[in-house]
C-alpha cells in the first residue's frame, strides 16, 4: 500500500500550494482617479516686497575682536513643546546637542492663577539618552487669547501668591527630574517687572537643589529690544537671562523680516552688554510667519509648513540680500499672502554675531520647528569652522504630511523628496546671496470628500450573522445605502450576508482578513491581510474593490510619515484610504440615544477645512443591538436636517462600478478555482467545529458508559456473583511459568526467584534463552541448576512468539503464565489468577499491571493511565464479555485454549491481544482479576515511549484487521458488538482526529485571543465558546471518572486531579502522534518489529505491595538491566480528546 501514502502526499502538496496561490496571488491594479479640490483653491505666487536696498549697508556684525571668530559658547538650550510631534522627533534626534531642555509642561492663567500641567511619558527616556542634557520646567502665562500679562501682574505682587507658585514648581520639579525652572512670561505691565524679579530672587533660594547638591537653576526668557525690561537688574535676579533675538515683525504686527541680520547684530550687542555675557542665552529662531492681508494675527508656522506653502504655489522662497532673511509671497483663494522664515542661512549669519559678542551660550526658538540644517550650522559654529555648505545645500525630506484638499478618503500622493539650495559665502564668513532651486517636501496625501450636505454611513468588521441582517432591514426600509467594510474571517464564514450587501445596493470594502492591528506587522503580512480579503470577496460576489480602511488607522489627518505606511501599501494594490471624522464610539456604549445624538453632533460641527462625513459604526465585534436602535434615528435626523445618504464612493467621486469593479473575464476561472477552494474551507472549518463537538460529546458518553458498568461489575464482583461457584477440587494447583529472555544476566536471577516465591500454587519454571549473547543462560544453570522447578530451554534467536511456543511445547501445566524478566508479581498473583480456571468456560485470565518505576511526571502519568483503564474500561468490557487484551504482564491462559488456537501468534506485534481476540473466537470467556497484582516498568524518556506505544498502536492495528471478520459475523458477540468497534473508534478513529481537535481549539483560543485584544471579552466567537463548554464539560466528566477509578482500585489513594489534568498538554498530544505515525506505517506498508526495550530498574520502594519491599534485587535502584523483549500491551481508556 506503499502508493497509497504517496498519492496522500502528493494531494496535501497540491493543496498547500493551492492555498499559497489563492491567499497572495494578485495582479498589481492602479488606483482609480480621485478627484480632488485643490484646484478649487487657486493658489498661485506673488511678488515679495523686499527690505530697502539702503538696509544692506548697515553692519551684519559687531565690531571685530581681537581674537577673530572664536568658537561660539558652550553652552545650548532648546525649547521644546509637548503638544508637538515634530518637537519630540527633532528633540529624539538633538538631544546630545543640547546642555538644557526647556519643557513647556505648565501654564498658568486666568484670576485664579490655575495652574495647567501637561505630561509627557517620553521626555524621560529621550533625556535618558544624553547624559549632559538637563531638564528646565518651563512656566508660561500663555492662554486661550494671548499673554495673560494683567492676572500674572496680580499674583506677582502678592508674596503669599508667590509663595504658593513656588510650591507647585518645586513640587513639579520633583516629578518631572528637573534641574531648574525656566519663566517665560509675557507682555507684562511696567509696574510688574519689579514683583517679578523678586519671584526670581524668591525661586533661587526656595527651589530644591538637584540629586548631585547643585542648587536649582533659574532662568527667564527676556525680549531683546524692550527698554521696559530692564536687563541688568534682570541678570542679577536669575542664573541666566535667555534673550529672545526675534521679533522684529511680530505676529500681530506689519509683514517683514523677523529678524533681519542687522537688527539682531544691533540688539544682540547692546543686550548683552547689559546683562553681562556670563549671563546671557541668546535665543535665535528658525520658524516663520505668514501674514495674510486683512488678518489680525499672521499663522505661525514651521519652517518646512512654509516651504510647503511656496511649493503650493509654485513658487520658491527668495534670499533677501538687505536682511539676510527669506520670504515669498503667494495669491490663496484671491487673497495675499506674505512669509517670512528664519531658516539655517539666517541662523549661520547670526550665529557669527555670537561668536563676536561671546555669551553665555545660545538657544533655540524652537524644537520641531527649525530648518533642519541648524544642527550643522551650530555644530560648524560651535567647533569654530567655515559654513556647512554641503549640509546646507541639502534640504531633507520633510517628515511630516503635506495634506491637500479636505475630507476623509485619502489618496497617497508623491512620496517624500529632498530638495536644494546654493550659496555664496562672503569674506566675513557671512551668507551674502541664496538661493532655493528645489523644495524639499513630505508625503503627500490627497484628500477628498468634503461634499456639502452628504453622508455616508459605514460599518465595520463585519459580516455578523446576528446584526448585519438587521443592519441591512434598516437601511432597506429608508432606502439608504451604506459601504461594508469586511473582514476575511467573517466573509468566509458568512457569504451569503456578502452577496446580500451586494444586491441589495451597498458596497463593499477591505478591512484586512483578522482584524489585525496593521500598523503592528511586517509589510508582507499587510499585503497578506488584504489580499485574502480581496480574493474571498472576489470569489463569493465577482467584483473586486478599490476602498480599504485598516483596523484602528481610520484618521482622515495622518501627520506622521509612520502612519502612512499600511495606507502606502494598501495604494500600491489598488486601494484608496477611507478615513473617518465621525466616531460615536457604538463598541463602547450599549446606550442607542448616546450614540444616535453623538453622530448627529460630529456631524453638524463639521466645516469646509474640517470634513466630517464618514460616520463608522459596527455590525460585528460585539453586542451591537444599539447600533441597530439607533441607526433609524440618525437617518431619519440626519434627513430631517438636509443631509442625503450616499456610498463611501459618492464622496470619492467613483461610481459603484468604479469602486466594486467586476472582475474581468480572464480572471473568472482563476477566481472560481478559488471560489471552491475557499468553500471547502469554509465547510472544513464548520465540519471540524461539529465533528470537535461530535468527539467530545461521543467521549463524554464513553466514559458515563465505562464508569456506569465498571461501577455495575464491581458491584457483581463484590458480591460474588462475576463467576461461577466451582468446587474447590477444580482450581489448578499447578501451574507452568514461561519467562523468554534475551540477554537478561542482570535480572533474571531475581525474576525466577521471585516467581519461584509464589504462595498456595506449585509452579514449575522454563527459562526460554532466545540466542543471548551474554551469560543468562550460566546464570540461571549456576544459581538453579539443582533445583527441579527450574527448567533452561536455550534457542537461537528467534523473536518473542517463537520463544513462549518452544516453552509452551514442553511446559507440564494446564495454566500457563508467561512474564518478562523485569515484571515483580506479589506472592499471590498467580493463584489469584488460577482460581479462575475451575470454570471450564473460561481460556485466560487478565491481573492488574501497575506502574513500579513511578519516578518522573512522565511515569507518574502512565500510572494515572494504567490505574483509569484498568479499573474502567476493562471492568466495563469484562462485564460485556467483551475484553481485548490480557496483558502480557500479568496473564494466564488455559493450555486447552493455547493449543486450539495454535499457540502464541508470531504475525502481529500484539501477540497477546491477537491471542486475546482469538481466544475467544474458539468460544472461551476471558476473565478479569483485579486483586492480581503484577509490578512493570514503564519506559520512562519521551523518546522509549513514542516507540513502545508505536509497538503497541501499529501492533492494535494488525489485531484489528486480522478479527475483522468478528464484526461482520456477529461472534464472538461481545467482541462484535462492543470490544472490536470501540477500539476501532476510539483507540484509532479519535486517535487520528484528536489532533485536528485539539488544533481546532488551539486555533480557536488564539483566535479569541486576537478578538479579545481587539475589541474586548464580548466578541468570543459563538463556536469557540461552544467548544470551551464541551471540553470542560468533558474535562470534569472525565475527572470525576477518573476518581471512580481509584476509588474502585482500593489500593492509590485519591486521584491526583491537578495531575491528571496536566495530562491533556502534551501527554495525550504524544499519544495522537503515535496514532497518526502508526496508521501512516500501515498505509505506507511499512514493517516494525518488537525490537528492544531497555529497562532502568528504577522501581521505588514505597509502593503499596509488600513485595516491592520484600522480594529479593537483582541490582541497585538506580542499576540498569539488560535489553528485553517488548513489553504488555494495555490500550489506555481516555483517547476521546
Amino acid at each position: 500500500m506503499r502508493w497509497l501514502g504517496s498519492v496522500l502526499l502528493i494531494i496535501a502538496i497540491l493543496c498547500a500550494a493551492l492555498f499559497a496561490w489563492a491567499m497572495t496571488s494578485l495582479e498589481r491594479r492602479s488606483a482609480p482617479s480621485l478627484p480632488t479640490t485643490l484646484a478649487a483653491a487657486q493658489t498661485h505666487s506673488a511678488s515679495l516686497a523686499l527690505s530697502p536696498a539702503g538696509d544692506a549697508s548697515k553692519a551684519w556684525l559687531p565690531a571685530p575682536s581681537l581674537s577673530g571668530q572664536p568658537p561660539l559658547a558652550a553652552e545650548t538650550l532648546g525649547f521644546y513643546m509637548p503638544w508637538d510631534e515634530a518637537s519630540r522627533r527633532s528633540l529624539r534626534a538633538n538631544v546630545g546637542q543640547l546642555s538644557w531642555v526647556a519643557a513647556g509642561m505648565v501654564s498658568v492663567r486666568g484670576r485664579d492663577h490655575q495652574w495647567i500641567e501637561a505630561g509627557d511619558a517620553s521626555l524621560q527616556e529621550i533625556l535618558a539618552g544624553s547624559a549632559r542634557t538637563k531638564l528646565l520646567l518651563m512656566i508660561q502665562n500663555d492662554s486661550e487669547t494671548g499673554w495673560d500679562g494683567e492676572n500674572m501682574a496680580r499674583l506677582l505682587a502678592s508674596p503669599q501668591k508667590r509663595r504658593v507658585l513656588l510650591e507647585k514648581v518645586a513640587l513639579a520639579m520633583t516629578r518631572h527630574k528637573a534641574a531648574g525652572v525656566f519663566f517665560d512670561i509675557e507682555n507684562l505691565p511696567a509696574s510688574a517687572h519689579e514683583d517679578y524679579r523678586a519671584l526670581l530672587n524668591e525661586a533661587r533660594s526656595r527651589l530644591p537643589s538637584s540629586r548631585n547638591g547643585n542648587a536649582a537653576t533659574v532662568m527667564l526668557a527676556a525680549p531683546v529690544a524692550d527698554e521696559t525690561w530692564d536687563l541688568r537688574a534682570y541678570a542679577r535676579a536669575a542664573d541666566r537671562v535667555v534673550l529672545m533675538a526675534y521679533d522684529e515683525h511680530w505676529q500681530t504686527g506689519s509683514p517683514g523680516p523677523i529678524a533681519s541680520q542687522a537688527w539682531f547684530a544691533k540688539v544682540v550687542e547692546s543686550a548683552v552688554a547689559r546683562t553681562g555675557a556670563d549671563r546671557a542665552i541668546v535665543a535665535v529662531g528658525s520658524y516663520a510667519f505668514d501674514w495674510s492681508d486683512g488678518q489680525v494675527l499672521a499663522d505661525s508656522i514651521t519652517v518646512q509648513q512654509a516651504w510647503a506653502r511656496a511649493a503650493k504655489a509654485a513658487t520658491v522662497p527668495i534670499f533677501d540680500p538687505a536682511s539676510g532673511t527669506t520670504g515669498f509671497a503667494y495669491v490663496d483663494a484671491g487673497i495675499r499672502r506674505e512669509v517670512w522664515m528664519l531658516d539655517a542661512l539666517s541662523a549661520w549669519n547670526q550665529l557669527l554675531v555670537l561668536r563676536q559678542v561671546r555669551p553665555a551660550g545660545v538657544a533655540l526658538w524652537r524644537l520641531g520647528s527649525e530648518d533642519p540644517g541648524f544642527w550643522s550650522v551650530l555644530s560648524a559654529s560651535r567647533a569654530g569652522a567655515l559654513p556647512p555648505v554641503n549640509a546646507l545645500k541639502h534640504l531633507p525630506p520633510e517628515q511630516g504630511i503635506e495634506l491637500r484638499g479636505t475630507g476623509e478618503v485619502l489618496r497617497m500622493g508623491a512620496p517624500a523628496e529632498g530638495g536644494s539650495r546654493t550659496m555664496q559665502i562672503g569674506a566675513e564668513g557671512l551668507i551674502r546671496s541664496a538661493s532655493y532651486d528645489k523644495l524639499s517636501h513630505g508625503h503627500i496625501v490627497e484628500r477628498s470628500g468634503n461634499a456639502p450636505r452628504q453622508i455616508a454611513l459605514s460599518f465595520d468588521d463585519g459580516p455578523d450573522p446576528r446584526w448585519t441582517p438587521q443592519i441591512l432591514d434598516v437601511l432597506a426600509k429608508h432606502d439608504v445605502p451604506a459601504t461594508f467594510f469586511v473582514t476575511g474571517a467573517h466573509v468566509l464564514d458568512q457569504p451569503a450576508l456578502v452577496k446580500q450587501i451586494v444586491a441589495q445596493g451597498s458596497e463593499l470594502a477591505n478591512h484586512s482578513t483578522t482584524h489585525a492591528n496593521l500598523d503592528r506587522v511586517s509589510d508582507a503580512a499587510v499585503e497578506r491581510e488584504i489580499n485574502a480579503t480581496q480574493r474571498l470577496v472576489e470569489s463569493y460576489t465577482g467584483h473586486s474593490m478599490h476602498l480599504f480602511r485598516a483596523p484602528y488607522l481610520g484618521d482622515a489627518d495622518p501627520d506622521t510619515a509612520a502612519e502612512l505606511r499600511v495606507a502606502q501599501i494598501a495604494a500600491q494594490l489598488g486601494y484608496l484610504t477611507v478615513g473617518l471624522n465621525v466616531d460615536p464610539l457604538d463598541w463602547e456604549t450599549t446606550d442607542a440615544a448616546t450614540i444616535a445624538a453623538r453622530t448627529i453632533d460630529q456631524v453638524e460641527a463639521g466645516t469646509a477645512n474640517n470634513a466630517r462625513r464618514i460616520v463608522l459604526l459596527h455590525d460585528s465585534g460585539g453586542d451591537r443591538s444599539a447600533t441597530v436602535a439607533a441607526l433609524p434615528v440618525i437617518i431619519r435626523e440626519l434627513r430631517a436636517r438636509g443631509y442625503e445618504f450616499v456610498p463611501v464612493s459618492t464622496l470619492a467621486g467613483l461610481t459603484r462600478d468604479e469602486a466594486m469593479p467586476l472582475l474581468a473575464r480572464n480572471n473568472e476561472t482563476s477566481s472560481g478555482i478559488r471560489g471552491l477552494f475557499f468553500e471547502v474551507l469554509r465547510v472544513g472549518r464548520k465540519a471540524i467545529t461539529w465533528l470537535f463537538v461530535a468527539a467530545i460529546s461521543l467521549g463524554i458518553m464513553r466514559v458515563l458508559l465505562l464508569s456506569a458498568l465498571a461501577a455495575w461489575q464491581t458491584r457483581r464482583v463484590a458480591q460474588g456473583r462475576h463467576r461461577i461457584a466451582a468446587p474447590e477440587h477444580l482450581v489448578p494447583r499447578f501451574v507452568s511459568v514461561l519467562i523468554p529472555a534475551f540477554n537478561e544476566e542482570r535480572v533474571i536471577e531475581a525474576s525466577v526467584r521471585r516467581a519461584l516465591a509464589t504462595q498456595g500454587m506449585r509452579v514449575e519454571i522454563i527459562v526460554i534463552d532466545d540466542g543471548s549473547s551474554d551469560r543468562t543462560s550460566a546464570v540461571v544453570q549456576e544459581a538453579f541448576g539443582l533445583d527441579p522447578r527450574v527448567q533452561l530451554l536455550t534457542l537461537k534467536n528467534g523473536g518473542k512468539a517463537r520463544a513462549l511456543n518452544q516453552g509452551l511445547a514442553i511446559a507440564k501445566g494446564d495454566v500457563i503464565v508467561a512474564l518478562d524478566a523485569d515484571t515483580r508479581f506479589e506472592p499471590d498473583t498467580i493463584a489469584k489468577l488460577a482460581r479462575w480456571f475451575a470454570d471450564p468456560a473460561i481460556g485466560a485470565v487478565a491481573g492488574n499491571a501497575k506502574i513500579g518505576n513511578r519516578v518522573n511526571w512522565l511515569t507518574k502519568w502512565q500510572s494515572i493511565e494504567y490505574i483509569t483503564a484498568q479499573s474502567l474500561e476493562r471492568r466495563a468490557l469484562e462485564a460485556l464479555g467483551a475484553v481485548t487484551v490480557v496483558p502480557g504482564a500479568v496473564g494466564a491462559w488455559r493450555r486447552a485454549a493455547l493449543d486450539e488456537v495454535g499457540g502464541y501468534p508470531s504475525d502481529t506485534l500484539a501477540e497477546d491481544q491477537d491471542l486475546t481476540i482469538a481466544v475467544q473466537r474458539a468460544g472461551w470467556r476471558v476473565a478479569c482479576e483485579n486483586d492480581a497484582i503484577a509490578w512493570t516498568e514503564a519506559p520512562e524518556t519521551v523518546r522509549a515511549l513514542f516507540r513502545q506505544r508505536y509497538r503497541w498502536a501499529f501492533g492494535t492495528l494488525q489485531c484489528l484487521w486480522k478479527h475483522a471478520s468478528v464484526i461482520g459475523r456477529g461472534q464472538p458477540r461481545g467482541l462484535a458488538w462492543f470490544g472490536l468497534p470501540q477500539a476501532w473508534l476510539f483507540q484509532i478513529g479519535l486517535g487520528l482526529l484528536s489532533p485536528m481537535i485539539d488544533l481546532a481549539l488551539v486555533m480557536g483560543l488564539a483566535d479569541a485571543g486576537l478578538q479579545t485584544i481587539n475589541h474586548g471579552l464580548g466578541v468570543m466567537a459563538q463556536d469557540l465558546m461552544w467548544m470551551l463548554a464541551f471540553w470542560l464539560i468533558f474535562s470534569a466528566v472525565e475527572s470525576a471518572c477518573g476518581a471512580l477509578a481509584y476509588h474502585i482500585d482500593g489500593r492509590e489513594g485519591r486521584l491526583p486531579l491537578l495531575r491528571m489534568l496536566a495530562m491533556r498538554f502534551g501527554y495525550r498530544q504524544l499519544l495522537y502522534a503515535v496514532v497518526v505515525h502508526a496508521v501512516a506505517s500501515a498505509l505506507h506498508g511499512m514493517k516494525v518489529r518488537w525490537g528492544a526495550q531497555q529497562r532502568s530498574g528504577n522501581y521505588v520502594n514505597n509502593l503499596q505491595s509488600p513485595i516491592a519491599q520484600a522480594m529479593p534485587h537483582s541490582s541497585s535502584v538506580t542499576a540498569r538491566s539488560g535489553l528485553h523483549y517488548g513489553d504488555e500491551h494495555l490500550p489506555p481508556i481516555l483517547t476521546a480528546a
